[in-house]
């Protein structure tokens, strides 16, 4: 049987190697060198959006922008951060577009333009199975600490929702530049829980065969959908094809990364 050290240190590995890597991609189905190319930034380690395996980056939203390259004849370049630069870089124009997972909240929307919704998902805390940590009432959480990558959208659902009614205070919250730290502490005990979307969740579990659990499912429907630089010329277009995808041929997607 593989530790459970073991599989973390695989897991992590992968996606801390490519935290300073720039990809140029050619997506354009002819070799027409005076397509636009499009500046993109990534944060690689939130499967099954985007994320490392066997060295290479990969996912949903990957799959996804990569169609829309090819159909509309684009070539682009990625270029990883962790989860708050890649916002950083989207918002202050340094991207044309950023793509991981992100979730669309009203704040975000006055510093970039977002796509139509491309899936909606449930939020989990999750930890390491063999903690055991079953959380059947809110005011069980306050026991224990919880984690996740600065500029994730679960801050501000701790600020409006939990920190009001005394449920979990903000000052507790254990804030990591990526994923692959947080997996870390949850590994060596430093922290209980850590808070992820479900598709994530199942990733991990069915994919990357972590020793992972739901301890909680947030009653929270979240919507994600690609960042674009404000004013952003191609958006609109994206959304077109968004549409041509469908929701079927996108959900198949995700199964594809997360099973």
């Amino acid at each position: 049987m593989i530790k459970i050290s073991n599989l973390f240190t695989k897991t992590l590995l992968l996606s801390a190697c490519v935290l300073v890597t720039l990809l140029t991609m050619g997506c354009s189905k002819s070799d027409n060198k005076s397509s636009k190319v499009l500046q993109v930034a990534i944060s690689p380690s939130i499967p099954p959006f985007t994320y490392e395996e066997n060295g290479k980056t990969v996912g949903v939203d990957l799959d996804i922008f990569k169609g829309f390259c090819e159909s509309r004849g684009y070539t682009y370049q990625l270029k990883a951060y962790d989860f708050q630069g890649m916002l950083g870089a989207v918002a202050s124009g340094q991207a044309d577009v950023a793509f991981s997972g992100i979730s669309i909240t009203p704040k975000r929307m006055e510093v970039m333009d977002f796509s139509n919704p491309y899936v909606q998902n449930a939020w989990d805390l999750i930890s390491l199975t063999k903690r055991n940590i079953r959380i059947t009432e809110l005011s069980q959480i306050k026991n224990y600490s919880i984690g996740f990558p600065s500029g994730a959208v679960f801050m501000g659902y701790i600020e409006s929702e939990w920190a009001p009614k005394g449920i979990y205070p903000v000052n507790k919250v254990k804030l990591y530049p990526s994923m692959s730290e947080v997996l870390t502490d949850l590994n060596n005990g430093n922290l209980d829980l850590a808070f992820v979307d479900h598709s994530m969740l199942l990733t991990y579990v069915n994919k990357m065969k972590m020793p992972l659990t739901s301890s909680y499912e947030i009653p929270y429907a979240d919507k994600l959908g690609f960042a674009f630089v404000k004013g952003s010329p191609i958006r609109e277009d994206f959304n077109k094809y968004l549409a041509e995808l469908g929701q079927d041929k996108i959900k198949a997607m995700e199964e594809k990364w997360s099973k």
